[in-house]
């Protein structure tokens, strides 16, 4: 059964070495497959902040292969004429040539969706959003998968919030997309974003989201946090992993069955 790390919200320019430190420790003991990076690498997407991300980037990699995606954070906030026309040159420059990356393993299968966006209708432009196409695209990339082998969307902005949050607002288009993914066979959706760990089940997908795992952008109450997830296309199980000031420790584990229309919780507590 594979096993993932999944992380986010790292943002670079406002993160904690003591923390990246205590994580590698950490994830040294759960020798994962793969590390998942849902997303905001950066914090006001400079090259210097870019330049460290790259850095990490290069250290991890030498240890475990990783998988990752941009967040909002991850384009220019400041400089307009970048953010506009070239939203994702650093990112291809530093990071990778691809927004939207695929992995097909013998387990598993990954793809990736960028929801970030320089501009849209609405005040908050941090909002995320999902296109018809993009969620066509997301059909057609886990087309021809084998039946048994898990499928993974991994993408920054949420598809669920929890009360506290739904001021943020879900990822635009969420309902096409669920329903989308619901009849594509879609096992799990990786994000981040609003800096807090929580898992639910929409339409039989389960939706797995990560605190912010180096920053110091904490909410009030809440640590850094990482999730450990195990699974296969008939169970999944993830543990919550929690910074307590010296090192990452297992605060909560849930469980998840695969049943006729989807995944149903079997253990643990709902929600958040």
């Amino acid at each position: 059964m594979p096993t993932f790390v999944h992380i986010s919200d790292i943002h670079f320019g406002r993160e904690q070495p003591e923390v990246i430190e205590g994580w590698f420790k950490s994830t040294a003991e759960i020798q994962p497959d793969i590390v998942i990076i849902s997303g905001d690498l950066t914090q006001r997407a400079t090259d210097a902040e870019y330049t460290a991300v790259r850095q990490f980037l290069n250290k991890l990699q030498l240890q475990w292969p990783y998988f990752v995606i941009p967040g909002n954070h991850d384009m220019s906030a400041t400089d307009l004429p970048e953010r506009f026309f070239k939203p994702w040159k650093k990112w291809q420059d530093y990071i990778s040539p691809e927004v939207e990356p695929v992995l097909k393993a013998a387990d598993y299968t990954l793809v990736g969706v960028n929801t970030a966006r320089a501009a849209g209708f609405y005040f908050d432009w941090s909002r995320g959003q999902i296109s018809k196409s993009q969620i066509t695209a997301v059909e057609h990339k886990f087309q021809g998968t084998a039946e048994n082998s898990l499928k993974v969307v991994v993408a920054h902005h949420p598809f669920w919030l929890p009360d506290q949050s739904e001021y943020r607002d879900v990822v635009e288009h969420r309902d096409a997309a669920i329903d989308a993914f619901h009849f594509a066979g879609i096992d799990m959706i990786l994000s981040g974003h609003v800096h807090l760990p929580y898992t639910q089940i929409l339409q039989g997908v389960l939706i797995v989201h990560s605190g912010t795992t180096f920053s110091n952008r904490l909410k009030e109450g809440q640590s850094n946090s990482f999730n450990v997830i195990q699974a296969d296309s008939e169970q999944i199980k993830v543990v919550f992993m929690n910074w307590n000031g010296r090192q990452f420790q297992a605060t909560e584990e849930r469980e998840f069955q695969h049943r006729e229309g989807g995944w149903t919780q079997t253990a643990g507590l709902n929600s958040v």
